[in-house]
């Protein structure tokens, strides 16, 4: 296949992942846009491809589809002000293998360090699982791990979890929310000092499918920074997995499917360590496919870019303090890395060492990660002073270079030989281990479950304002769940008598309340009837449902209150007040006889009040609001209730 042919393949592969999106229901013309933007999306010509994308948006007629093509706008935008200033790593070693599993060949995380999906900590449903996130890294003896699992909405997040012993791990927790897209972040990988976390993600600002992002430890803060975008070639337009660099500290790995396509496969990229990259403008004869494929001539006649020739041998003092700084860093990077070394082996020893032993291992332990995080001080503080002078020079035009002088440590050298050898680690079996899952809130819905799976409320303290509940048995004795009848959430308070007084429920309104007064009755307990709070403190159902009210009117809704023809929202109830504690046989028989609505009753502090109701018009309530007054029946009143 000629690279020609190959290169159309890809598009092709990449541009039928939106056939799901757009398939029938779009106009043919949209898709002869979008196919065209696609094509030049890849290929990084983003003011082209945005064109395109433009003109498709014009032709769509399907609302639906539109957000999916605005985000394709905003990746070539974004992918614009990436290719402005990039870094030319160069690949010393790459090898195509299966998507299924590639993490298998990345020779510097640990054999037998990855396990598959599902295990105790990610569980996706059936069906619903990652397309490449399909193994777990989880190293043997580490304290705590970072991984990527699904939120229940679709989207997968990052969470960390602790060891707690042996085999218990602790209850998983959101990593930050700082590095929360709404869409996907997979593959994450700690930087060996464990200060950088690298990862994946199709949902932060990026070119297009999964970019490389990583965050910074914030020790003032104690969270992770916000994420940035590692930029380009690192981030392509292609799948970008995953980032890692080696433990020897002179390769970087790069996992994508730029140049396969979005097929079965990815590439793995090894290319030289770059200790602080310096991005500098992409040259006018620099073609974007061949640096971001690492290759080491990235222009059709194989000469640098005019301003690179015109600046590399700018004399400049500047250009020397540049080159001491970065070999000053250079040096403290390796003794950062012995430090973490040293940490790393004592901590194995002190696995299976002897009490008395641990102790003194412990103190070696303790001072050596003290000397790293002095170490590691340094670094940042030069670091900012390198990002400076490279800001200064990129105003100026000047690409800076490091004078090679011969390294202070052996293992800065560039590399000598580009092989790399590939090996092909083993998959980790599942251990055995117990994920802590985290107890469930306690759900305060009303709700009458089966006979003996009533609940009593985790706390009896009422939230504040109004509160209704409703009363339905006072005991000697403290009710079990038979005596509940299902019904959940019951409140139990001790009255000053010895008593125990039963509540249910936790209404905000006495509409909702007086709806499931009904549903308590017919449970069995016939008697039940409504009480209010205030702020914890009991008041009359009068006094709050008058609070209630003027809440409402302060709300702004007393027009709907009134009758209109825009009262969907409301209904009414007749409300007897006055005749004691029961109705006359003779009310109940009327209002039997003129309707087929509940009768409720509430009452506090002495006071019985019946509800009945509700009707969805005035004018029925009405109706019975005439019958009752002839029968001369205590204050008899219409009530509107905002549902």
């Amino acid at each position: 296949m000629t690279a020609q042919n190959r290169h159309f393949t890809v598009l092709t592969v990449f541009f039928m992942a939106w056939i799901p999106v757009f398939g029938q229901q779009a106009d043919s013309s949209a898709e002869t846009c979008l196919r065209k933007a696609e094509a030049y999306h890849r290929a990084y010509e983003f003011s082209k491809a945005e064109e395109m994308y433009g003109k498709a948006l014009e032709l769509i007629t399907d609302e639906t589809l539109r957000p999916a093509v605005m985000d394709r706008m905003l990746q070539c935008r974004n992918g614009e002000n990436l290719l402005q200033y990039i870094v030319r790593p160069e690949a010393v070693a790459s090898r195509t293998v299966s998507i299924k599993d590639f993490y298998m060949y990345l020779n510097d995380l640990e054999d037998r360090s990855w396990i598959p999906i599902p295990n105790p900590f990610i569980r996706p449903e059936e069906g619903k699982g990652h397309p490449f996130y399909t193994a777990m890294y989880f190293p043997d003896g580490k304290q705590s791990v970072i991984y990527s699992a699904p939120d229940g909405k679709g989207a997968w997040n990052l969470y960390t979890s602790s060891r707690k012993d042996s085999t218990s791990w602790s209850v998983p927790e959101l990593l930050s929310s700082n590095i929360i897209s709404g869409h996907n972040e997979i593959f994450p990988i700690l930087s060996r000092d464990g200060r950088t976390l690298y990862f994946a993600s199709d949902g932060l600002p990026g070119m297009g499918g999964y970019d490389l992002f990583y965050s910074r430890w914030n020790e003032d803060t104690e969270e992770w920074d916000v994420p940035e975008n590692m930029g380009f070639p690192y981030s392509s337009t292609g799948n970008d997995l995953m980032y890692l660099n080696s433990n020897d500290g002179q390769y970087s790995i790069i996992v994508s499917d730029r140049e396969t396509g979005g097929t079965d496969s990815v590439k793995i990229y090894v290319t030289g360590y770059i200790a602080t990259p310096v991005k500098t403008p992409l040259g006018e004869d620099e073609s974007p496919q061949a640096v971001s494929s690492f290759a080491g001539d990235r222009q059709g006649s194989g000469r640098q870019p005019a301003s690179v020739q015109e600046q590399t041998s700018v004399p400049d003092a500047r250009m020397e303090d540049y080159s001491k700084l970065m070999h000053g860093l250079r040096n403290l990077q390796e003794e950062h890395r012995e430090r973490l070394d040293k940490i790393e082996e004592s901590r194995r020893i002190y696995e299976n060492a002897s009490e008395k032993d641990r102790e003194f291992l412990a103190g070696i332990i303790r001072n050596v990660e003290k000397e790293a995080l002095q170490i590691r001080r340094q670094m940042d503080s030069i670091s900012a002073q390198v990002r400076q002078i490279e800001i200064r020079f990129l105003a100026e035009g000047i690409i800076p270079t490091v004078r090679e002088d011969k390294p202070a440590r052996e293992r800065f050298r560039q590399p000598q030989s580009a092989e790399y050898v590939f090996r092909h680690r083993t998959m980790g079996k599942i251990p055995y281990i117990i994920v802590e899952t985290p107890e469930p809130e306690f759900d305060y819905t009303f709700r009458i479950l089966g006979r003996n799976e009533g609940q009593f409320a985790e706390d009896n303290t009422l939230p504040a304002g109004i509160v209704y509940q409703i009363q339905f048995s006072v005991l000697t004795r403290h009710a079990d769940v038979r005596d509940i009848r299902g019904m959940t959430p019951v409140f139990v308070t001790r009255m000053k008598s010895g008593k125990y007084l039963h509540t249910v429920g936790v209404f905000r309104t006495y509409s909702d309340a007086s709806s499931n007064l009904g549903r308590v009755r017919r449970n069995g307990f016939p008697e039940a009837f409504i009480i209010a709070y205030n702020n914890g403190k009991s008041i009359s159902v009068k006094n709050a449902r008058a609070l209630e009210n003027e809440r409402i009117l302060q709300n702004g809704a007393t027009s709907s209150r009134t009758p209109s023809s825009d009262r969907g929202d409301m209904s009414y109830q007749v409300v007897i007040d006055g005749c004691g504690p029961t109705l006359p046989a003779s009310v109940i028989d009327t209002i039997r006889e003129t309707c087929r609505k509940d009768i409720t009753k509430s009452g506090s502090d002495g006071e019985t009040v019946f509800a009945v109701g509700p009707f969805p018009e005035r004018s029925e309530a009405e109706k019975l609001l005439r019958v009752l007054q002839d029968l001369n029946v205590g204050n008899i009143s219409i009530e509107s209730i905002k549902l």
